[in-house]
């Protein structure tokens, strides 16, 4: 299974393994932060940038962010399979309203075959 946590969420029980996806590792966490760590599955920092300054619309955002996906379709698919063999929990940047941008993440490998 696949959930989604912002990188200022606590760990919880329930988390299984963390996997950090951010563009770089964030300042002031330490190692025992995440369990794994996959700067290729996240947003680039130009359209994040672009999000967090008001220059993309969430829309247009989520939408150069799913093409950006979509050139990683390996690594989703690879995600996916172990997401049905033990719990894993996408730690993300957060959008404007403090949401994980894992969404698209989980939205993606749910739609691969």
């Amino acid at each position: 299974m696949l959930q989604a946590k912002t990188i200022s969420e606590k760990p919880g029980k329930d988390d299984g393994y963390r996997l950090l996806i951010a563009y770089e590792w964030p300042a002031g966490k330490s190692a025992s932060f995440a369990d794994g760590f996959n700067p290729s599955l996240a947003p680039s920092k130009g359209i994040y940038g672009a999000l967090l300054s008001g220059k993309l619309k969430r829309e247009e955002f989520d939408a150069k962010y799913m093409l950006e996906l979509d050139l990683q379709k390996e690594r989703l698919l690879k995600l996916k399979k172990q997401a049905k063999k033990f719990q894993i929990t996408l730690v993300c940047l957060p959008d404007l309203e403090g949401k994980s941008t894992g969404a698209a993440i989980i939205k993606k490998c749910e739609s691969l075959q």
